[in-house]
Order: C-alpha cells, then structure tokens, then sequence
C-alpha cells in the first residue's frame, strides 16, 4: 500500500491513453505528489486500456517496507499537453498520484498556493 498525505494535495483530473491505442482515454483523478518520483495509476485501469507492464521493481515507502509493482508505459494527457511517462501498476489498496517524473515530461509544476499545475519552464541541463 502506498500512502499519502493530506498536507498540501493537489488533486487535479487527467487523462490517460495506451500508447499504442491513442483511439481510447479515459480521464480519472490523480493528487499530485511532488513526493514521487513515479506516478501511480489502477492497474485495473491500466490493464482496461490495454496496456502491459514491462518490468518489475522494489519499492520503499516512507514506513520502510518492501513493496513490489509492475511498471508500464501510458500516454498522459494534462491540459492539452501529452506525453508517454513511466507509471507504476497500483494495487487497490494504493493512491492514485502523479508524480514528479511525469509532471517534469509534460513541463508542469505544482503551485501550493492556488493548488493548480502552471507551465514551467523545461530544462535542458
């Protein structure tokens, strides 16, 4: 189980497609940690639209167990902006987030004031 908390969440909606099958979206809503690193989405979801996981990894959350999940590629869309980001197959017991990696991919950042996404400007270092 993955956990966040409620300190500063931002829950925004977004929408998510197969990368191989752009045909089909489907919209849910996600917070939007700037905690993870990885994004977070139902593996039921997931696997609804067609999409495979490639790989499997450990993870650690912040109570310092050790968790096991399956990743995979979506296309990610968010206020008209989309891109193909990592995501990690939630189990039904975990949070459905939107981490930093894919917050950076589609060039977004999280004001805490207004808790909206505004643009921000890509790095190239």
């Amino acid at each position: 189980m993955l956990v966040v908390f409620p300190m500063g969440m931002t829950e925004i909606t977004v929408e998510i497609a197969n990368p191989q099958d752009r045909d089909h979206w489907r919209s849910l809503k996600v917070i939007a940690d700037t905690g993870a690193i990885f994004s977070v989405l139902p593996r039921a979801i997931l696997e609804g639209l067609g999409i495979a996981p490639y790989a499997e990894e450990t993870f650690y959350p912040t109570d310092g167990r050790e968790i096991h999940r399956q990743l995979g590629d979506i296309f990610l869309r968010i206020d008209g902006k989309d891109r193909t980001v990592p995501t990690i197959f939630g189990e039904p017991t975990d949070t459905a987030l939107l981490g930093v990696t894919a917050l950076e991919i589609l060039g977004f950042t999280v004001d805490p004031r207004s808790q909206r996404l505004e643009p921000t400007k890509m790095l190239l270092l």
